[in-house]
């Protein structure tokens, strides 16, 4: 079997993980350039010396860390998600890591937990660029302003969202507009954690989305690398409902007796348009256990 450059590059990064090995991690990064986020703690780490210092940190206290299985993995070609099981001497976690890669090396690495949830406190709100930016993005979004979100991203920019990869700004606008156009769409409701770097940022929270004419509340991770302003690689996925568990809910939906009783109840969801500065409160965690919806 022949891997590509990003699968043979996450072998080797899994195999230094497994072993501890921080000689060889270090190699896997820029030298001067690399960042590397941790939505688990806040940590914003620049440079491949103090990476792997936080590395050796790490193995101090819980050894290396195995790879268990790939539940996902999504291969972009410069970049890629793998979602995996890991084990160490002290919790087996799902985790999510986002590597962009330049030369063969990680330029950018943005980790986070799917199971269990142990989030990073919430910064304040500030005008720093990556909070301006996300902000810019779902007033946007939330508003169902095309001309505003086309200026958000670059010409070539690349969206992955739930594993479906999108190439070109125009491309993810016309899926934009499609989608609100058959009455779906998406707005944020709260976020959990917060943290950027120079050019890059992560978030992970709960979003509102219409899906098959029902509104779905969906825990996600959102990473965003941008240039001059403007996004050129957005990576998202889902924390809870997990895919699969989606797709069953999405199912009794489609297979509702009120559905097939009252279609015309259907198509008629409203999404609060609110900008994302006025929004409030959010979905807590025993709403999400299970993936709620409504209709």
């Amino acid at each position: 079997m022949q891997l590509t450059p990003t699968q043979a590059f996450h072998h080797r990064w899994s195999a230094a993980m497994a072993a501890g090995d921080v000689h060889a991690l270090r190699a896997l990064y820029q030298p001067g350039s690399s960042v590397q986020l941790s939505l688990g703690t806040g940590q914003v780490l620049m440079g491949a010396e103090s990476i792997a210092a936080g590395y050796a940190e790490t193995f101090g206290v819980i050894g290396g860390v195995v790879t268990a299985g790939v539940e996902r993995f999504v291969d972009l070609g410069f970049a890629y998600v793998a979602e995996s099981w890991q084990s160490s001497g002290y919790a087996s976690t799902l985790s999510y890591d986002v590597f962009v890669l330049e030369g063969g090396l990680a330029r950018y690495h943005v980790s986070g937990s799917v199971a269990p949830r142990t989030p990073a406190a919430l910064p304040a709100e500030s005008a720093a660029p990556g909070q301006f930016f996300y902000r810019q993005v779902w007033d946007a979004t939330n508003a169902r302003d095309l001309a505003a979100l086309a200026q958000l991203y670059a010409p070539d920019a690349v969206r992955a969202s739930a594993g479906v990869v999108q190439r070109g700004s125009l491309a993810i606008l016309q899926s934009e507009q499609q989608t609100w156009a058959q009455g779906g769409g998406q707005r944020i409701s709260s976020l959990s954690t917060f943290v950027e770097g120079p050019n890059i940022l992560a978030a992970e929270g709960v979003i509102e989305a219409v899906l098959m004419d029902a509104t779905f509340s969906l825990e996600i991770y959102d990473v965003w690398l941008m240039r001059g302003g403007q996004g050129v690689l957005n990576i998202s996925g889902l924390i809870n409902p997990r895919p699969e568990e989606l797709n069953r809910l999405m199912q009794r939906v489609a297979s509702s007796p009120r559905r097939a009783e009252h279609p015309e109840a259907y198509g008629q969801n409203q999404l609060d348009s609110r900008p994302y500065s006025q929004l409030e409160g959010g979905v807590s965690r025993s709403q999400l256990e299970g993936g709620s919806y409504q209709r």
